[in-house]
C-alpha cells in the first residue's frame, strides 16, 4: 500500500517524501548504505525498510521517530536544509 506523499507522517507536518528521504539519508550515512543494519537498528524487516524507502510502504511516525533519534545519537544530519 503505497502512501500519498503529501500525506502527513507526524505532527511536524512531515510528509511520506519527506520521512522516506529521511530514511535515505540516515541509512546511507550512519548504515554504510546497508539495508540489513539499518532494518535491524529500526525493528522492523529488511523487506518493510526496503518497501518503505521505494514507496511501496507507508512510512509511519514512529519509524521516523526512531529514525530521527537514531541520527540524534550518531552525529548524522537528515533533515533537508
Amino acid at each position: 500500500m503505497a502512501g500519498n506523499r503529501t500525506q502527513e507522517v507526524d505532527d511536524k507536518g512531515t510528509n511520506q517524501e519527506e520521512a522516506r528521504h529521511i530514511l535515505e539519508a540516515l541509512r546511507d550515512q550512519g548504515f554504510e548504505s546497508d539495508n540489513e543494519k539499518f532494518a535491524k537498528a529500526l525493528g522492523r524487516s529488511i523487506e518493510q525498510v526496503d518497501g518503505m524507502i521505494n514507496g511501496a510502504e507507508t512510512i509511519d511516525d514512529d519509524v521516523v521517530m526512531k529514525a530521527r533519534g537514531i541520527a540524534q545519537h550518531r552525529g548524522v544530519q537528515i533533515e533537508r536544509s
